[in-house]
């Protein structure tokens, strides 16, 4: 068996550290992305409300035209009768 092993398959006070640096090193680099994702759904989100707000707008003067079109429509076959 090496030192740094005991007997019981423990690990040493080194291997431990070194495991938690690795994996607190990994947590920064996790947390910095969530950050980042977190940031672009928000950017997202805007664009999204953004887009609907104006397919709103775009349903709203889809309805009108129609209701013109159908209007003139009418004046033009009574005008042709």
């Amino acid at each position: 068996m090496s030192e740094s092993e005991s007997c019981d398959g423990e690990l040493s006070y080194e291997e431990l550290a070194g495991s938690y640096k690795d994996l607190y090193s990994r947590s920064e680099e996790v947390c910095k992305l969530l950050e980042k994702q977190k940031k672009t759904i928000s950017q997202l989100d805007a664009k999204r409300s953004d887009h609907l707000t104006k397919i709103s707008e775009l349903n709203n003067e889809l309805t009108n035209l129609n209701s013109q079109f159908e209007n003139l429509k009418k004046h033009v076959k009574m005008m042709t009768t």
